[in-house]
């Protein structure tokens, strides 16, 4: 229950500051989303490779969530995270997410807590089911889910070409530290994360 209510605060937290800056602002057109989502294909570890900095994610060290179903036709999503360094204890959230009907699989709304649920969008998909797009509406958060923690130069950069076609101002994203030699590297995320502990 614990673990639920942190990671609320969290999304609460990113989701409504958002909208707060959204509304001041020019409304943006609407995004494009995947065209068609196969949801059993999202089942399964995504390491959360990259994202656009936000003071509730700071510090984050390999984010890992896990996607299953539930018997009630909603996801399960499982959410692992150090914070500050690989030094740090590894927490675990429990989410309820859920798929809009109509969506082709691409709208989803994340349960925060009843009857609040917000929205969580795919918008894009590769057709092996390698790397996800996750955003929202205002631009100002946005994801990069990849099977493999690791990620090479091109293929991140392709996939800011697809955030940038939908809108997003890709100089704002840093990738996410998921393994010690990533640690003070250029392009990554290293505020508030500890160096790697030395090697014995």
């Amino acid at each position: 229950m614990k673990g639920r209510l942190v990671r609320a605060a969290l999304l609460c937290a990113l989701v409504f500051g958002s909208l707060s800056a959204a509304a001041a602002a020019a409304r943006p057109a609407k995004l494009t989303l995947a065209p068609s989502v196969d949801i059993p294909l999202m089942y399964g570890g995504w390491y959360i490779v990259a994202t656009i900095p936000n003071s509730f994610e700071k510090g984050m060290v390999a984010p890992y969530d896990v996607y299953s179903p539930r018997s009630d036709g909603s996801l399960r999503e499982d959410f692992y995270v150090r914070r500050g360094g690989f030094d740090s204890p590894r927490r675990h959230f429990v989410v309820q997410d859920f798929v809009n009907p109509g969506s082709h699989g691409a709208h989803w709304g994340v349960r925060i807590f009843w009857p609040l649920k917000l929205p969580f969008l795919i918008l894009y998909v590769d057709p092996d089911y390698r790397y996800v797009l996750f955003g929202e509406e205002s631009r100002a958060l946005g994801w990069i889910y990849s099977r493999s923690p690791i990620l090479d130069d091109a293929t991140y950069a392709a996939l800011l070409q697809r955030f940038a076609a939908d809108g997003y101002d890709t100089r704002r994203f840093r990738r996410i530290i998921q393994v010690p030699d990533q640690i003070g590297k250029p392009s990554f995320w290293n505020d508030k994360i500890r160096p790697a502990p030395a090697k014995p």
